[in-house]
């Protein structure tokens, strides 16, 4: 017989429980989507959203996709750059 893991994450706030279980009633979603879908959008302070097109790879962003970038396209990409900055 196996046991059922149940998680739980108890948040000690009773503005939270409160809007937590508002939200839940506006939108038909239960508690714990409301807060699974804030703490999914919430991005700190201090560190951007990564731009639309692009992905966070460990400290880098990157085109999403898997065509590979050659190293001609990269190097014309930053001569761009670098030129416009003049």
């Amino acid at each position: 017989m196996s046991r059922v893991d149940h998680v739980q994450f108890n948040v000690r706030s009773a503005f939270a429980r409160e809007r937590a279980h508002a939200l839940a009633k506006q939108t038909g979603m239960t508690a714990t989507q409301i807060v699974e879908e804030a703490l999914r959008a919430y991005v700190p302070p201090g560190q951007p959203a990564e731009p639309p097109g692009l992905v966070r790879r460990g400290r880098f962003l990157v085109l999403k996709g898997d065509r590979p970038i050659s190293f001609e396209e990269a190097e014309a990409a930053l001569l761009e750059v670098r030129e416009r900055d003049l």
